[in-house]
């Protein structure tokens, strides 16, 4: 291989194509020989943009290489996939060569949809800002990220500044040895001080937005749950998911009866009380909680660095709305 570099971001590489790799595919192949500099869905969008040339012409990110072909190709950003990099302010708890931790506010976005929609003024935006290499890790679409969460959910997020430490960190997930807690205001009185939810996930069959509990076809789905503090009418729970289904938590609460407060999806009956709360304390002229989204918040989440294997752990405060949420509730009464 040849590699020669032609300006900041931008370079040029060369390959002839050996007995050894005949039959690969040429994303698969550039992300092989590429790594941990480039990942493979960063090549694949060059490939489909017509910057990467197998013997002269375009080809595919599925095209399967035979011997004696020369590939040559440039490795700079995507133009047509990648984000644009915004500055937006960020709240960085944590920055170092290979990670970075984000307490994400709510109401943020963490990247822009399939469609290509809200590409502009998501938390992608921002860390393409801030750590400009980023671009080059995972996903075209959603560079740098390992993990998620839902835009009214806010919280610790970790970034994965490079390959390395992306594919360390994907690992750990699927191995599920990355330990995260979540608080969560629920309505009711949950009666156990803590428990375990086994319920498997699946898709909701009618709305593609959300997910439902599946008996029969669902995967597996566990969240422990502990009793914090129980107030008029509601309770704090740490919550601690030990599969990373989406919306597991959400989900799992409302299936047990106690959905979190604020959630339009899977509380809308419990939605009502706390409508009801608010128009109460109005009437009264006490204080009215000014919470306008689900109470939950990732408060924490504990790994192994991905490339010099010390222990981490992140924490992200509460936020100013759950706060006050909690200092409205304590005030009605034991």
């Amino acid at each position: 291989m040849s590699l020669t570099t032609t300006g900041d971001s931008k370079s040029e590489a060369s390959w002839e194509a050996n007995s050894e790799v005949a039959g690969d595919r040429l994303d698969r192949f550039l992300g092989h020989q590429l790594f941990p500099h480039y990942s493979r869905s960063h090549m694949a969008g060059l490939v489909r943009e017509g910057r990467v040339l197998v013997n002269g012409r375009r080809s595919r990110p599925s095209y399967r290489l035979d011997a004696g072909r020369r590939i040559v190709g440039e490795q700079a950003t995507p133009a047509e996939e990648t984000p644009p990099a915004i500055e937006m302010p960020l709240e960085v708890l944590y920055e170092a060569e290979h990670v970075a931790a984000i307490d994400k506010p709510t109401g943020l976005l963490v990247h822009p949809g399939p469609s290509g929609l809200s590409r502009g003024g998501t938390l992608v935006n921002a860390i393409l800002h801030r750590y400009p290499e980023v671009h080059r890790v995972g996903l075209v679409h959603r560079p740098g990220l390992v993990h998620r969460l839902d835009r009214d959910t806010s919280g610790v997020i970790v970034v994965a500044r490079t390959n390395a430490a992306r594919k360390g960190l994907v690992g750990q997930f699927k191995a599920r040895t990355v330990k995260k807690e979540y608080r969560a205001v629920v309505v009711g009185k949950v009666p156990l001080k803590s428990d375990y939810i086994d319920l498997p996930i699946g898709d909701h069959p009618r709305h593609h937005d959300r997910m439902c509990i599946d008996l029969e076809e669902g995967k597996p789905s566990s969240t422990f749950y502990e009793v914090l503090e129980r107030l008029p009418g509601y309770s704090l729970l740490r919550a601690a998911p030990l599969t990373g289904r989406t919306h597991q938590i959400r989900l799992h609460l409302a299936h047990l009866g106690h959905p979190v407060v604020g959630d339009r999806v899977y509380g809308r009956n419990a939605g009502q009380a706390f409508y009801r709360l608010r128009e109460k304390q109005e009437q009264q002229g006490a204080r009215v909680p000014v919470l306008q989204r689900q109470a939950l918040h990732a408060a924490r989440i504990r790994f192994t660095h991905p490339v010099d294997g010390r222990d981490l752990q992140f924490e992200a405060p509460l936020p100013a709305d759950l706060k006050d949420l909690l200092e409205v509730l304590r005030s009605l009464g034991p």
